[in-house]
């Protein structure tokens, strides 16, 4: 089989190149023979379309040019910082404590197993803060991981793009948003309802496809409206995230306080007897030895249950890199991200445990484990009762809070998208890469909510939010080592370079490596049979099997894109841009050289034309 032919002279581009040498002698050492151009459209481009102006040999994604963004539509610190909180908190704590004490058993382990997941996340973030402050541009991991692993090459980028293009999208959070904006029009009890959607009371008679359908409306008519928003007025999409970030915190803040007043003993229904922070465990809890559903055996403080406790922590702990996916966009990204992200997580860490602490002061173990995803809501009845607020407003302000976290997802995610139907990665690559009319991802935005609606259409709602989520929890999880692996591989490698690359940002070895064993635990112990992944429909396995497939889904698509096309006579170009605001792209070209025409001697006469 053919192999690709890399280029290592260099090549015609559409983009106009400036004849200087490489931006800096690091780069060019480390994409041997590629070619640097300027990233600016010819005069004979239309504008929005790429240039048009001479003969193509190729079906590349330059239908596109790329659009450096003013100062004034850069974020600055606080916008950096809300765009990471308006990304971590979702439904997550309003939602997953019920199946992380199912999972764990314990008050005081489940309130270390967030103080853990804070200092991972922390961990986590400084291996991405010295990524994202030597390579300032937009892509995040995407862009990392070529870094990282140049050979063989593409592989990363395909095995990435496949995991982001198809599982980091809203649909969990659409759906939640619809489901809490269903129980808010109905104006039932937390947990009433929520048994009721999901029919596990089967005394209560309810049309199943008609609310399924009636959520997944909703859900779609939100991603849309959200998607219209960030494509077509670009600030108006980041002004509402920004009110939403702000409007999570007020909504944490209530939660913790209303805790307080529990600890007080000012609630509408019994405080728990014995209390919970009687012992360290707390007292017994029924639901860990008798499932409703007997989806499986107890695992309760076991290497699975502790492993799937913190992988729900995790979870709620995620998109702490939602800046390093739109650092093109940032102001002075280095230094905004250096101050934002610790800002950020720091104020999550410390609203998250006492979330916690707030649960546990008004609720037995029982009764969180038996709400499912609507813990808050119960919560908030059992502190101030059945009333308007509670029943009507209480799961709209939840339902806004998922509804954030979709803006927050809309923004950034698409942006990574982009870059990778830039580098022609993906197929239709012209197409996502579009940027028209105003300046935005509008092709890559596109096609998130293509893949967002498809999810919310073809699943079942009641499994959807856990299925989807732990899937890509579980599957980036898998990205994520393989970066910790690497920065760990740049930073003892002198060859590499990487230490003239980086800036003065160093995270430590052993808080890496600290984090990268964490989550090896967490991937391996997921295979063991447990709960929290068995539904009435799916087995255990399902999810960390899909997970780590997609890493071999995303092998067999760069042995098509990379090793097959090429055997049709295809070559794969590689060229790395440089942009006027200072930043990279890499481009892929798939080419079809040009056949020679043979050239008729002089010594050959000119075949005479019969006369009939």
């Amino acid at each position: 089989m053919q192999e690709p032919e890399i280029f290592t002279q260099p090549i015609t581009s559409k983009d106009r190149i400036d004849g200087s040498q490489s931006p800096n002698g690091l780069e060019l050492d480390t994409y041997r023979g590629t070619i640097y151009s300027n990233g600016l459209s010819s005069p004979g481009g239309n504008g929005h379309g790429g240039s048009r102006g001479g003969p193509s040999d190729d079906n590349s994604s330059d239908d596109y040019h790329d659009f450096v963004y003013p100062e004034e539509r850069k974020l600055g610190t606080w916008s950096t910082a809300f765009l990471i909180i308006n990304r971590v908190v979702g439904a997550g704590i309003f939602s997953t404590p019920s199946s992380i004490i199912l999972s764990i058993n314990s008050v005081g382990m489940t309130l270390l197993f967030w103080v853990l997941g804070g200092i991972m996340t922390f961990c986590s973030l400084f291996v991405y803060l010295e990524y994202g402050t030597a390579l300032p541009r937009s892509g995040g991991e995407k862009v990392y991981l070529e870094r990282v692993y140049q050979r063989p090459r593409y592989l990363a980028t395909c095995i990435f793009a496949v995991q982001f293009v198809f599982f980091a999208i809203s649909t969990a959070n659409s759906i939640s948003f619809s489901s809490y904006l269903l129980r808010a029009a109905k104006g039932s009890s937390g947990n009433e309802e929520y048994l009721r959607s999901q029919q596990l009371q089967p005394n209560i008679n309810v049309s199943e496809d008609e609310r399924q359908w009636l959520t997944r409306g909703i859900a779609v008519a939100a991603i849309t409206v959200v998607c219209l928003i960030h494509a077509f007025a670009p600030r108006w999409g980041i002004w509402l995230s920004n009110g939403l970030g702000a409007f999570k915190l007020v909504l944490l803040s209530l939660l913790v306080c209303t805790g307080f007043a529990a600890l007080a003993g000012k609630t509408a229904s019994p405080r728990p007897e014995p209390s919970n922070f009687s012992s360290f465990n707390g007292p017994e809890m029924e639901t860990a030895n008798a499932r409703t559903l007997d989806t499986g055996p107890p695992m309760a403080q076991t290497a699975a249950g502790y492993a799937l406790g913190l992988l729900q922590v995790l979870y709620s702990y995620g998109g702490w890199e939602n800046a390093n996916y739109v650092l093109t966009e940032v102001r002075n990204a280095p230094t905004t991200l250096r101050r934002a992200a610790p800002i950020a997580i720091s104020i999550v860490t410390v609203l998250y445990v006492l979330a916690n602490i707030a649960y546990f002061s008004a609720m037995t173990k029982d009764q969180m484990a038996n709400s499912r995803v609507v813990v808050a809501a119960q919560f908030f009845e059992n502190v101030w009762g059945k009333s308007v607020f509670v029943q009507r407003v209480l799961p709209l302000f939840i339902g806004f809070s998922s509804l954030g976290n979709v803006f927050a997802q809309s923004f950034a995610m698409p942006r990574v998208k982009q870059e990778l139907a830039k580098e022609g990665v993906l197929p239709w690559s012209r197409f996502w890469a579009s940027d028209w009319p105003f300046n935005a991802p509008s092709g890559a935005i596109f096609l998130h909510w293509i893949v967002t609606t498809v999810f919310i259409l073809a699943s079942q709602t009641s499994d959807v939010y856990t299925f989807v989520t732990n899937v890509f929890v579980y599957s980036s999880n898998w990205i994520k080592i393989l970066l910790a692996v690497g920065l760990v591989y740049l930073n003892f490698t002198p060859s590499e370079r990487w230490a003239e690359q980086r800036t003065t940002f160093r995270s430590s070895p052993l808080l890496t490596i600290f984090w990268t064993v964490s989550l090896l635990f967490v991937q391996a112990a997921t295979f063991i049979p447990n709960q929290v992944f068995t539904t009435e429909r799916l087995p255990y396995y399902v999810v960390p099997t899909l997970g780590t497939s997609l890493l071999a889904i995303g092998t067999a698509y760069w042995l098509i894109w990379a090793k097959v096309l090429p055997a049709f006579g295809y070559h794969i170009q590689h060229e790395i841009v440089q942009m006027p605001d200072g930043s990279e792209r890499v481009k892929y070209k798939r080419v079809r050289p040009k056949k020679k025409r043979k050239r008729q001697g002089q010594w050959q006469r000119p075949r005479r034309q019969s006369v009939w």
